[in-house]
């Protein structure tokens, strides 16, 4: 696997990274290599078994990136095939209590921080070909990254709560479901939704904690930035839409020529 600093990057600036929502090994090496800082694949709204989650965090990582993935949920067994698969951190959506972060991070963590399933065999540890088994176990733990989001109300509620846990590093804030939860579905640019952001990621920052956040343009972007988010995520899948659009509507205006 590849072994990453991103930890220590996010404190120095912020960093951009690219969800992958396609089941493609494919598409994820090459969206690494444009140059993002990390990719994050996205297995709670994309379909992709382990074998192909293993081979996107391998293309990943082959390019140099390092690879988050998107849990389906908060469950031990997808936090624990997602990092035997190699993966350098894990996001989880939809936690909101207490309980519920301190799970994913004692999931996530091998003892004596957590409760991580041993095993040497997976590609985590080159398939038990890594020399120093407890410098591998002291390693995994200091770089990997436990990012739970905070999407919910509830969330938002309790987040003075979960700032309190040691062993996350990054809060990432869900802007569509937050709106969702606000009831601005309608409008997840709504005032009070931007409010709302801004509020969580200076009580995140207060806290000494990073904040991320998804953006879906360059103006979304700098203003995420100014309001303190350093852990930034956007996607190609909006990106291709939109100039697929465009091309489509100017070349259906041009003449045929005859």
């Amino acid at each position: 696997m590849l072994w990453s600093d991103l930890k220590k990057r996010l404190d120095e600036r912020p960093m951009f990274g690219c969800f992958v929502t396609f089941p493609s090994p494919g598409l994820t090496e090459f969206t690494a290599q444009m140059g993002f800082d990390f990719i994050c694949m996205d297995n709670e709204h994309g379909i992709m078994d382990y074998m192909v989650l293993e081979n996107m965090i391998r293309g990943s990582q082959c390019a140099g990136v390092p690879s988050i993935i998107r849990t389906p949920a908060n469950r031990p067994e997808y936090i624990q095939k997602a990092l035997d698969s190699g993966a350098n951190g894990i996001q989880i959506p939809m936690v909101n209590t207490l309980d519920e972060v301190k799970e994913a991070v004692y999931a996530a963590h091998y003892p004596p921080f957590g409760k991580r399933g041993f095993d040497f065999l997976p590609r985590a540890c080159d398939y038990s070909l890594y020399s120093n088994k407890m410098d591998y176990l002291r390693k995994a733990n200091e770089q990997l990254m436990v990012i739970p989001q905070i999407e919910t109300v509830e969330a938002i509620e309790n987040l003075e709560q979960l700032l309190t846990v040691e062993g996350v590093d990054v809060f990432f804030i869900g802007p569509f479901d937050l709106a969702v939860s606000m009831g601005y579905a309608h409008n997840p640019r709504h005032p009070k939704v931007l409010q709302m952001i801004e509020r969580c990621i200076a009580m995140i920052q207060k806290k000494g904690k990073i904040a991320g956040i998804y953006t879906s343009d360059v103006e979304q972007t700098k203003q995420a930035v100014q309001w303190g988010a350093s852990y930034i995520l956007t996607d190609l899948t909006q990106a291709m839409t939109q100039w697929s659009e465009q091309y489509l509507q100017s070349v259906k205006k041009i003449e045929s020529i005859k």
